[in-house]
């Protein structure tokens, strides 16, 4: 928001963005990310018709059907006893949901290990770490192609986080007494008045969640460590210039769906405005 050709302080080669890799780093190196449980009573969610779920409901479907996939199937999810599993399967019960509770980082190595074996190419017991010949294969046709014909969960992050605990010794920290419980998904969505988020120096936030930082209702953001980026900058209060980028972005949206009328013949019946 201060205008092209400007470099503000946080942007210099010495300010916050500068720290990006190193913050990202030091949550690889502590083996686990942050995850609160989720509200069975602050929201539902309405389907229409009389249907209508909890967030702790909803989410726990979610967190379920990663658990599985993590684990290669429902079968293997549900046979194991190990120790690993356990602490898969108490996520899951406790429904601590931690998708989006931090920049979604993700190491692309571990995710060759774990495409490697989820796709059957090379087996790996269902909680036993990579071994050297799952490390070095590399697919003949690519990543690329070998990702196209694995089927991935809904918000697949979630995925990639438990099979690092069931192989790589990583943990779901529960902050649920930091940050309070989540209304639905992420508590870094819609926070609860007096949430200490901040304390967690999160590398990003939401939209809501700095304005009401802002505004006192909840804990102060680390001025040393800020967020370094915003997600659901369309909710709280304008800051750069959002209504002119959306006008901005609506003028591309409409030039790609030409394009693709033209080039493609495709009909698009949606509203993009």
């Amino acid at each position: 928001g201060a205008g092209e050709g400007t470099v503000v302080e946080g942007c210099r080669l010495d300010g916050p963005w500068s720290e990006l890799l190193h913050r990202i780093q030091e949550r690889e190196l502590s083996k686990s990310f942050p995850g609160a449980v989720v509200s069975s009573t602050l929201t539902r969610y309405d389907f229409g018709g009389g249907f209508t779920r909890s967030g702790q409901d909803y989410d726990k479907v979610l967190i379920s059907e990663n658990a599985q996939w993590a684990a290669g199937g429902y079968s293997s999810y549900y046979a194991c006893k190990s120790k690993r599993c356990q602490l898969v399967q108490r996520q899951v019960n406790d429904c601590v949901y931690s998708w989006w509770t931090d920049v979604p980082w993700m190491n692309l190595t571990v995710a060759g290990w774990l495409m490697a074996s989820i796709s059957g190419k090379k087996k790996l017991g269902i909680d036993a770490p990579p071994t050297t010949e799952l490390t070095t294969w590399r697919p003949q046709e690519g990543w690329q192609n070998l990702s196209s014909v694995i089927r991935f969960p809904r918000f697949e992050h979630l995925a990639y986080q438990l099979w690092c605990v069931l192989h790589l010794s990583f943990e779901i920290r529960d902050v649920t007494n930091i940050t309070g419980q989540a209304k639905w998904g992420s508590y870094m969505e819609d926070p609860l008045e007096g949430s200490r988020l901040a304390e967690l120096e999160p590398l990003w936030i939401s939209g809501q969640a700095v304005e009401r930082a802002e505004k006192g209702k909840i804990a102060k953001l680390s001025e040393s460590r800020p967020p370094l980026l915003i997600f659901h900058g369309d909710q709280g209060r304008s800051r750069a210039q959002r209504e002119n980028r959306k006008s901005e972005w609506n003028k591309i949206l409409h030039a790609l769906v030409d394009w693709h009328n033209k080039e493609h013949k495709w009909k698009y019946k949606g509203d993009i405005d």
